[in-house]
C-alpha cells in the first residue's frame, strides 16, 4: 500500500483527507508545524514536526514515501480576507519548489496539490464577485501564489495532478461531483468532504495525470 506525505494535516480539508486515506490502509506522514494541533494517533501515521518550506524537513519527511498531497493555504482566512496590505510570504511557491527537488532527488512521481478556480487558464471561469474580491483583497497574493506553485509543476516532470475547487464549506451532505475544465459552476460551492474524497480516490488513479480539473457540486 502506497505511503503518503501530506501537507497541511492540521487543516479543515488536509484533516479529513489525513483520515480518510488512513481508513484506506494508505500509511501517511504529517509534516506539521505544531504536532500538538494533530490531535490523532493512529498506527499507520508518522507526524514529523516541520515545515513544507525548508528544504531539509521536506527531505527528513519524504523517505520512503510514493505520493506527495499538499492541502495548504498560501495564507491564513484572517489574513486572505483583509484589505490591510501585507508582505507576500511565497508560502506555495516555496514549498512546490523545494518539494520538486526532493521528488526528483528521491524518485518520487506522484503529487495531488490543492489549487483554486480561478487560478491560471481557469479565471475566465471565476464569477465577477470572485474576481473583483481577488483585486481589492490579500486574495491577489494567495492567486498570486497558487499560479507560482502550479507553473513550477508544470514546469517538472511529475505527474502532478492539480485540482481547482470552487468555495469550500463543512457540509457532510455530499451531492453530485462536478468535473470540468471550461466551465463557471453553478453553484459555486462544495463540501470539504467532497473534496478530500476526490484527493483520496486519486492517489492511485491515472485519470487526472497532468490535468487541473475545476471541481464543484450540483
Amino acid at each position: 500500500m502506497k505511503k503518503i506525505l501530506l501537507y497541511g494535516a492540521t487543516g479543515r480539508t488536509g484533516e479529513l483527507v489525513l483520515k480518510l486515506a488512513l481508513d484506506k490502509g494508505y500509511s501517511i506522514t504529517a509534516l506539521v508545524r505544531n504536532p500538538n494541533k494533530l490531535n490523532f494517533v493512529h498506527n499507520n501515521l508518522t507526524v514529523i514536526k516541520g515545515l513544507p518550506t525548508v528544504s531539509q524537513d521536506i527531505e527528513r519527511a519524504i523517505l520512503n514515501c510514493d505520493v506527495v498531497i499538499n492541502t495548504l493555504s498560501a495564507l491564513s482566512e484572517k489574513e486572505s480576507m483583509s484589505f490591510k496590505k501585507i508582505d507576500a510570504p511565497h508560502t506555495l511557491e516555496k514549498m512546490m519548489h523545494y518539494t520538486i527537488e526532493s521528488m526528483l532527488k528521491y524518485n518520487v512521481k506522484r503529487i495531488i496539490t490543492l489549487s483554486s478556480i480561478g487560478v491560471g487558464d481557469s479565471w475566465k471561469y471565476a464569477p465577477w464577485f470572485m474576481k473583483l474580491f481577488i483585486k481589492i483583497s490579500n486574495f491577489k497574493i494567495v492567486f498570486t501564489d497558487h499560479n507560482a506553485q502550479e507553473q513550477l509543476l508544470r514546469n517538472s516532470t511529475l505527474d502532478w495532478i492539480i485540482l481547482r475547487p470552487v468555495g469550500l464549506n463543512n457540509s457532510t451532505d455530499l451531492k453530485n461531483l462536478v468535473v470540468n475544465y471550461a466551465k463557471t459552476p453553478s453553484p459555486f460551492k462544495m463540501s470539504r468532504l467532497q473534496l478530500a474524497t476526490f484527493i483520496v480516490n486519486n492517489i492511485e488513479s491515472d485519470n487526472f495525470i497532468g490535468k487541473a480539473p475545476i471541481l464543484s457540486e450540483k
